[in-house]
């Protein structure tokens, strides 16, 4: 709709009494509900009972706008709906899911969400970390081709917590201690061309957790490319997979016409000038926000396919 006509529907509505603008108001809010009820409703293709993975089951009723069902397994009988068992169960106010999402798209903070959006502070909070636990779960994407990692740092954040033993808390506005390793939260990226992407925070970082991590989604066919730790030496050979080592110290940032980490290099900086907008995020949320970065780079541009996104729909 053009903003003519944005302008003129504004100024027919108010000429309209107040009891006929609150009827309105009630529809349009009706319709919102059915268009988030439809698309919980549709967003899987293949329904199962989340208590017990059964195939059969009947409708049972209404309950908050959604539809109900009752497993016929036996042993089970429970009742479900589509978004039971899954991070947006026993969440309300379905009607702002979408001004929300929009929010963070916009990639807001939450006292402007939550203003903006019309909940409270605690709600704003909550609702980011649900709709962004599937994604951070989802994390093992299998990759192919070219495939480039490397790690990076973040700061250490113990926000929301009262007493800290292992340091001294900083300032407000305070710098972590750059040369002080503990002081850092190693998160590995690895993505390859088409650009997929895997991370992994580990505060503890080694060659175990390294092997551990890229055995599952890397395949064996694909040519991997990294800086020159060892980790990633030892793990081609051991899976036998080509390797192409980039030294920094060797002036080696290309290898032919192809093989470099610039790809994913480029996406750690994307990630850190997005991140610091939010003046720091406490690290045990920090896998929730390396899925809400990756949801910018992989996922379509609407709400409608971030709720999908959160309620498991493609993973499922």
């Amino acid at each position: 709709m053009k903003r003519a006509e944005i302008s003129a529907l504004e100024k027919s509505l108010a000429s309209l009494p107040v009891d006929l603008k609150k009827y309105l108001a009630n529809q349009l809010l009706g319709q919102i509900n059915a268009q988030a009820h439809a698309l919980l409703e549709t967003a899987t293709s293949h329904r199962l009972c989340p208590h017990c993975n059964g195939e059969q089951f009947v409708k049972w009723g209404h309950s908050a706008g959604l539809q109900r069902y009752r497993c016929q397994n036996s042993a089970c009988r429970k009742t479900f709906n589509a978004v039971s068992r899954t991070p947006l169960a026993r969440l309300r106010h379905r009607d702002k899911w979408f001004d929300y999402l929009r929010c963070m798209r916009d990639s807001l903070t939450l006292r402007v969400s939550a203003a903006r959006v019309g909940i409270d502070l605690k709600t704003a909070f909550r609702w980011r970390h649900r709709f962004l636990r599937a994604s951070a779960d989802a994390n093992a994407n299998a990759l192919s081709g070219i495939i480039e990692v490397d790690e990076t740092f973040f700061a250490e954040s113990c926000k929301g917590k009262r007493k800290l033993t292992h340091r001294s808390p900083r300032k407000r506005g305070g710098q972590s201690n750059r040369k002080y390793k503990p002081d850092k939260i190693p998160v590995l990226i690895a993505r390859d061309r088409n650009g997929h992407i895997s991370d992994l925070v580990d505060p503890a970082l080694n060659k175990s957790t390294v092997h551990e991590f890229l055995t599952p989604i890397i395949d064996l066919d694909s040519i991997l490319c990294s800086d020159g730790h060892s980790w990633y030496k030892t793990f081609s050979k051991d899976r036998g997979i080509a390797h192409h080592r980039l030294i920094t110290l060797d002036n080696q940032r290309v290898i032919g016409k192809e093989y470099h980490i610039q790809n994913v290099n480029s996406y750690i900086s994307r990630l850190k000038g997005w991140i610091a907008r939010f003046h720091g995020v406490g690290t045990a949320y920090l896998p929730s926000y390396l899925a809400w970065r990756r949801l910018f780079e992989s996922a379509q541009p609407s709400e409608e396919a971030w709720l999908r996104a959160a309620i498991n729909a493609y993973q499922q």
